[in-house]
C-alpha cells in the first residue's frame, strides 16, 4: 500500500496555457482518483457573473417552478445514489455505510424544504408594537440574494454544503458551491447532476485555493463551515464588502463525568462519541472532564473502550483512514505536543499510513494545544477536576463547546447543566449530541 503525501495536490497544468490542476488523491490507497481544474478568480468572477444573470429566471419560476426542478434533481439523486456513495467514500476515505448516510441526509434535507418551502416563504403580518392608537401595519416579505456562496468543509463534504445550497435554491438564489480541495469530486458530480437534468444554471461548483477567496470578492451572501481561524478571515472579508454572512465554526465538545455517574455508561459512550468516524464528526467529544475521586477509574475504563475501536479482520474497520493527510500532521503534533508537556499516553499515539490509531491521554492541562484547539481526530484528552462546578467553568472555556454531555445519577444537577449551557445542546446521559448525523435545519 502506497501512502500519500497528501490528499490532494495543486500543480501547474502542462505548458504556460490554464489554470493549475487539483490532483486529487484517495486516502485509503494513495492513488490518483482524478484530476480537475482550480479556477481563478477570474473564472469564478465569470461564474458568478453567469449564476446573477440566470437567478432573474429562476426568482421568476415562483417557488412552485422551483420545486418542480429540485423533484427532478431529487429523483437524479436517487437514481445515481450507488455511484454517488461510491465517489464519496472513494474521496473521503470513509466506508460506503458513512457515505450512503450522508447522501440519505441530503435527500431528507431536499425533502424538509421541498414539502416546507410555501410557508417558510410566504409574507407574514406581525403585530405592531407601536404607540397606543397609532394606525400602522407591518408586512414581512423575503427577498432572495441573486448569488449566494458556500464553503463546505472536508468532513461531510456533501451534506454540509448542500444543507446550504438548497435552502439557497428553494429561496430563488442561485449558488456556487466552493468545496475543499481535500474532496471537490462528489460536489462537481452534483453540479453535472444539476445540469444534466435540464434546469435552469443556477448551480455551480468551483474549486481550488484561489476560488475561495474569490467567491467571498463576488457573490451577495456567504455560508462557511469549517475552523474557527479561517472563519475569522471569512467573516472580515465579508465585513469588509459589506455583505451578510453565516459561520459554522468547529470547537472542542465536551463530556463531563461526575463521581456518581455510571462509569461503565459513560466510557463505553464518550468512546463511542469521540472516536467514531475516526473522531471527523464536528460533533465529536475533544474534551473530558472528569471529577477527582473517579478519575482513575473511568480512565482505565476509557481505555479498555477506546481499545475496541482498532482494526478488526478482513475489510471491515472500527477506525478507518482519515480524509486529510494533512490534517494526520495536525493530529499527531498536538499529540505530541501534550506528551512533551506531562500529558500520559495510554493506548493509540501514532499514525499509521492515513490512519491515526485511538488514543487516550491522562493528566491534560491548558497549556496543551490538544485541549484549547480543534482536533477533528480519534483523540480523547482528559481532565481530572475536582468538582462539577470546576468542569463546567472549564468546558464554558473557549474555544467553545458546539455541544456537551453530562454524566451523573442526580437529575436535578444534569437539568442546572441544560441550563448552564444554553443555548448549546446537552445530552444527560446521553452522547447522541456528538454522534448524530448533522442536523439539515
Amino acid at each position: 500500500m502506497r501512502t500519500a503525501v497528501s490528499a490532494y495536490s495543486e500543480v501547474p497544468s502542462a505548458g504556460k496555457v490554464g489554470p493549475p490542476m487539483l490532483i486529487v488523491i484517495a486516502p485509503a490507497d494513495g492513488r490518483v482518483i482524478d484530476t480537475v481544474p482550480a479556477h481563478t478568480p477570474d473564472q469564478v468572477r465569470d461564474a458568478v457573473e453567469r449564476l446573477r444573470d440566470s437567478s432573474v429566471l429562476w426568482r421568476s419560476l415562483g417557488v412552485v417552478g422551483r420545486i418542480h426542478w429540485l423533484y427532478r434533481f431529487r429523483n437524479w439523486l436517487q437514481e445515481n445514489r450507488s455511484g454517488l456513495v461510491s465517489l464519496l467514500s472513494l474521496e473521503t476515505g470513509k466506508p460506503e455505510t458513512e457515505t450512503e448516510a450522508e447522501l440519505t441526509l441530503t435527500i431528507e434535507a431536499l425533502d424538509h424544504y421541498r414539502t416546507n418551502a410555501a410557508d417558510f416563504l410566504g409574507g407574514k403580518l406581525p403585530q405592531a408594537a407601536m404607540r397606543p392608537g397609532a394606525a400602522m401595519q407591518l408586512a414581512v416579505a423575503h427577498h432572495a440574494c441573486s448569488v449566494v456562496g458556500v464553503i463546505g468543509p472536508w468532513t461531510y463534504p456533501l451534506a454540509l454544503a448542500m444543507f446550504d445550497a438548497l435552502p439557497a435554491l428553494v429561496a430563488g438564489a442561485a449558488v456556487v458551491v466552493k468545496p475543499s480541495s481535500q474532496t471537490p469530486l462528489t460536489m462537481r458530480a452534483i453540479a453535472a447532476g444539476w445540469a444534466s437534468i435540464g434546469a435552469p444554471a443556477v448551480f455551480e461548483v468551483v474549486a481550488g485555493h484561489e476560488a475561495g477567496p474569490a467567491v467571498l470578492d463576488q457573490v451577495d451572501y456567504i455560508r462557511f463551515t469549517g475552523s474557527a481561524e479561517t472563519g475569522k478571515v471569512v467573516a472580515l472579508r465579508a465585513a469588509a464588502r459589506l455583505i451578510p454572512c453565516c459561520l459554522d465554526l468547529g470547537g472542542k465538545s465536551t463530556a463531563v463525568v461526575l463521581a456518581d455517574a455510571d462509569l461503565d455508561k459513560a466510557a463505553a459512550s464518550i468512546a463511542l462519541g469521540g472516536l467514531a468516524n475516526n473522531g471527523q464528526n464536528p460533533n465529536a467529544i475533544e474534551r473530558v472532564y472528569v471529577e477527582s475521586s473517579v478519575y482513575d477509574a473511568f480512565l482505565a475504563k476509557l481505555v479498555d473502550e477506546t481499545a475496541a475501536f482498532g482494526p478488526v479482520l478482513d475489510d471491515d474497520t472500527a477506525v478507518g483512514v482519515m480524509t486529510s493527510a494533512k490534517h494526520i500532521d495536525l493530529v499527531r503534533e498536538q499529540v505530541r505536543d501534550a506528551l512533551l508537556k506531562g500529558a500520559t499516553l495510554h493506548c493509540g499515539g501514532t499514525a499509521i499510513g492515513h490512519s491515526f490509531e485511538p488514543t487516550v491521554l491522562g493528566d491534560v492541562d491548558p497549556t496543551m494545544a490538544v485541549l484549547t484547539q480543534q482536533t477533528l481526530g480519534p483523540v480523547l484528552p482528559v481532565v481530572r477536576v475536582a468538582a462539577a462546578g470546576e468542569a463546567f467553568e472549564l468546558a464554558l472555556r473557549p474555544p467553545g463547546a458546539p455541544c456537551v454531555s453530562v454524566w451523573t445519577s442526580d437529575a436535578a444537577v444534569g437539568a442546572r447543566a441544560v441550563g448552564r449551557f444554553a443555548p448549546t445542546p446537552v445530552g444527560v446521559n446521553d452522547v447522541s449530541v456528538h454522534v448524530a448525523r448533522p442536523a439539515p435545519y
